[in-house]
């Protein structure tokens, strides 16, 4: 069945996918195409092992960025096994135990995910070196650090308070300067000298003319890559699309991709506007999977409005919103069967003469989104309702009930927020000259106002010509688009 076949190799990584942000799925792909394998379906044991493994990581990397608990074992040690090869007799894979000790001081999720995979040998031999140049400053910087604690310790007979001060005076002036070595300006200056290189400005414009002849052999409409900021991985994914396309043997299953936009994203289908979502850390043998059945999408695709208009009938007139953020559960098939399950659900529930007495007369002023299964129903910052599609029909109504005044404060607030941040976000991309500003899908537009008022208000200069994206993490990739966290001016306090 090409359907099985096609999604067994993912379903290693959706739990991942879920709670991660774009950027650090992107971050993690090597990781992923080690340890994600239909290789290891000989040996489920291995395969659970690595499942289990993933999901404490995330776990881990989720709870850097403030948004909930580390599920990380105590002593800090995860298990992953790796497939090295096969036998020459049976062709049977053979795998290699790999443990990876997670060094629970470093804050940065990238950092964490650096060490991982230099840990498990993934890392290329030009960001080793990097790693250890950065290793011996840190090293340096701790003999530094040895040096001050030493001072107070020669004279024993003064009174403990002197060299304490003293200690800590030379400490907050070593901070001091690994401040502003680390200032907002210092890492603009980065980025700007990067996306200057002759080899990012080369690459750009292999993509661009790659870009153009996928237009013209595909007849498509044109191309996006919504994987985070890796315009060395848009690249691959172009080479391997336009390899394809020169192929004419496979002609037949790409001319369903004519007129449309061709999107590389964290997962495969169609999504809600109609675009073909191609998994970036996919084969082109997947794709030309999905291509094969894509009719089926299309079908479920029509009948979204349909089961959109249903549920906002059953649930009084509640507006069904869609959620924007590329995931996994969002393209068209998949959301058209949440769509059906919760509909049921509700269905059932509100047959009770009992049960409808617990709503309002209307709902025609609150918003709710159907999203990828989770534990509980939630309203959003922007106060929408968020119901998973395994949610029953009395938890979601009780939970809507129970929560009218919430969302309706949250969404007043929301709209207030989403006009400042127009404004402020025009207004920014002017005033310092940026190539392009972004967000995270985890900023909020609160959090987006604050920071975007913290840069006007920076009189940072260095950033001119820049691609400016706004998350949780501080960070300078190779393709010159800096990163820097939503709160920065108060990290840098």
């Amino acid at each position: 069945m090409v359907t099985l076949r096609f999604l067994a190799p993912r379903r290693i990584v959706d739990y991942c996918r879920r709670l991660l942000s774009t950027d650090l799925v992107t971050a993690l792909r090597p990781f992923y195409q080690a340890i994600q394998t239909d290789s290891l379906a000989h040996n489920p044991a291995e395969k659970r092992v690595n499942e289990e493994s993933l999901r404490l990581l995330c776990s881990h990397l989720e709870s850097l960025s403030g948004t909930s608990g580390s599920c990380l074992p105590p002593d800090g040690q995860l298990e992953f096994y790796i497939p090295s090869g096969s036998e020459a007799a049976g062709g049977q894979v053979v795998s290699r135990l790999v443990r990876v000790q997670v060094d629970r001081s470093l804050l940065d999720p990238r950092a964490v995910i650096r060490q991982i995979l230099r840990s498990c040998k993934l890392l290329p031999k030009d960001k080793e070196q990097e790693q250890e140049q950065i290793k011996r400053g840190q090293e340096m910087e701790k003999e530094l650090g040895k040096v001050l604690r030493k001072e107070p310790v020669r004279e024993r007979v003064r009174p403990p308070q002197a060299p304490v001060q003293k200690n800590l005076s030379a400490l907050r002036e070593l901070f001091r300067d690994a401040q502003r070595e680390h200032s907002l300006e210092t890492w603009m200056r980065q980025a700007l000298a990067r996306s200057q290189a002759s080899e990012v400005t080369t690459l750009r414009s292999k993509i661009e003319g790659i870009e153009g002849a996928l237009v013209q052999l595909l007849g498509i409409r044109g191309t996006r890559y919504d994987c985070g900021c890796n315009m060395e991985r848009y690249h691959d994914c172009l080479s391997s699309l336009k390899g394809l396309a020169e192929d004419p043997k496979v002609t037949a299953h790409l001319g369903a991709l004519r007129n449309r936009f061709v999107v590389f994203a964290p997962y495969t289908g169609i999504s809600l506007e109609g675009d073909v979502m191609l998994f970036s850390g996919d084969s082109p043998s997947g794709w030309l999977a999905f291509l094969a059945e894509m009719r089926l999408h299309e079908e479920q695709l029509r009948l979204v409005p349909l089961y959109e208009k249903a549920l906002s009938a059953v649930l009084l007139g509640i507006r069904i919103e869609r959620r924007r953020v590329p995931e996994p559960g969002c393209e068209a098939r998949a959301y058209a069967g949440s769509l059906r399950r919760v509909i049921r659900a509700v269905s059932e529930h509100l047959k009770l003469e009992e049960s409808v007495q617990e709503l309002p007369a209307s709902l025609q002023d609150h918003q709710l989104a159907i999203v990828p299964d989770s534990d509980t129903p939630k309203v959003s910052q922007t106060g929408l309702f968020l119901a998973p599609a395994s949610c029953s029909g009395p938890d979601l109504v009780e939970f809507i009930c129970r929560n009218l005044d919430v969302a309706s404060g949250r969404f007043s607030r929301y709209r207030r927020d989403i006009q400042v941040e127009r404004q402020l976000w025009r207004q920014c991309q002017e005033e310092l000259g940026l190539q392009r500003l972004s967000k995270d899908d985890s900023v909020t537009p609160d959090k987006m106002v604050l920071a975007i008022r913290h840069l006007l208000q920076s009189g940072v200069k260095s950033c001119r010509g820049l691609s400016l994206h706004i998350t949780n993490y501080w960070s300078v990739p190779t393709d010159g688009i800096v990163c820097i966290p939503w709160d920065f001016m108060s990290r840098e306090k």
